[in-house]
């Protein structure tokens, strides 16, 4: 596949289009390529979603459609035209005849309806030569028991409701999974895979990029998948590449979208780049949000990652808040506020790890006031 080429017709179809006519007046198709992609301006959801409220209607040339739940909007529609489906069919199918899922047979149960989950999946796991079972989410004893009786191999759906199939008794050799932290939660996916019986990997996409990253059976990583994004890590607050190993915002230019153009999305995850064989590998995945990032110790600090690290240790991912306070000495204070009767051992060398800053404090309380971070430094 010539990368450089696909990218040419995204980025055409992107200057046509209302969100980006503007911004790319005087950018030039033909001359971009993957090493000068950067210099193109970045494209917010803020933007589409002003755009879509305006434009409500299904635009023309659309086959597709699907929503997404957004605290913007609502709902946030997604399209696709007939060349869309084609090209992500063949491209999603190429990264799992890579996996080597060729003639397995796949029961997918995640929604075919409203959310675009099920089709992603069921399409390309088709187009690249499996039988596939439209089943859908719910009923865990259920598919448990048709997977036995059917022989299935591989399931496909988020980890916690794979953890069900397994308690059910469901025994598959891989699972496909995806819509929620998994790798990033410490322990989580030696747990799906005792329960199951086999190797679960996991993935990353939206709804409005496709799935755009995977992880390969070596469990090294969410790997950016080459036929269907170009993924960059930008600092958030200068938007420059972060070097290997740092922390970072994810922005993703989506190969496999023309009608709803999705070029330098800046997805407002929080991720790790690395580079390995020419590509883009996410080390721990997708683990956090960079929209609430503070500087504690003069080191950059994301509260929500530490929110797959609580419950990787059995805590409420959302029973935290991070307190900000200056020492009598001027310093910087961390305080952990954790919605729990005790802290399990082990937990703070976790976030230093993670994190980089040591917790000087941690307070247990029944309820939590106020936001995510409270800052009274000022």
């Amino acid at each position: 596949m010539d990368r450089n080429a696909r990218l040419k017709e995204v980025v055409r179809a992107a200057k046509e289009h209302p969100v980006y006519r503007e911004k790319f007046k005087g950018v030039h198709p033909e001359e971009v390529t993957l090493e000068n992609l950067g210099e193109l301006p970045l494209t917010t959801r803020e933007e589409w979603v002003a755009y879509l409220k305006e434009n409500p209607r299904p635009p023309e040339g659309a086959s597709l459609m699907h929503l997404t739940p957004s605290p913007l909007m609502g709902w946030m529609p997604e399209y696709l035209s007939q060349e869309d489906l084609r090209y992500q069919t063949e491209a999603l199918a190429e990264h799992y005849r890579r996996l080597g899922l060729v003639g397995k047979k796949v029961l997918v149960a995640f929604s075919y309806h409203v959310f675009a989950g099920g089709w992603l999946f069921h399409q390309a796991l088709w187009r690249a030569g499996n039988l596939v079972f439209p089943h859908g989410p719910g009923e865990a004893a259920r598919i448990a028991e048709i997977g036995q009786a059917y022989g299935f191999d591989v399931l496909v759906t988020n980890p916690s409701f794979a953890l069900k199939v397994g308690q059910a008794g469901g025994r598959f050799a891989l699972l496909l999974a995806g819509g929620e932290p998994f790798t990033s939660v410490p322990g989580f996916r030696e747990k799906v895979e005792a329960v199951l019986g086999g190797v679960a990997l996991d993935a990353y996409g939206t709804s409005e990029l496709g799935i755009v990253a995977g992880e390969r059976l070596e469990k090294d990583g969410l790997w950016e998948i080459p036929e269907m994004a170009v993924l960059e890590v930008l600092d958030p607050e200068t938007l420059k590449p972060v070097p290997d190993g740092e922390k970072g915002e994810l922005v993703v230019t989506a190969l496999s979208r023309t009608l709803m153009p999705m070029v330098r999305f800046r997805t407002g995850d929080l991720a790790i780049a690395e580079r390995r064989e020419g590509l883009t590998v996410l080390p721990r995945g997708v683990f956090g949000r960079t929209d609430q990032m503070v500087k504690v110790k003069g080191v950059k600090l994301y509260p929500t990652e530490l929110a797959p690290i609580l419950g990787g240790f059995g805590l409420d991912p959302k029973g935290f808040q991070v307190v900000l306070e200056r020492k009598l000495e001027g310093t910087d204070k961390l305080v952990l506020r954790l919605k729990a009767e005790k802290v399990p051992p082990g937990l703070m060398e976790a976030i230093q790890r993670a994190t980089g800053l040591k917790v000087d404090e941690v307070e247990l309380v029944g309820e939590l006031e106020g936001g995510l971070v409270v800052d009274r430094r000022f």
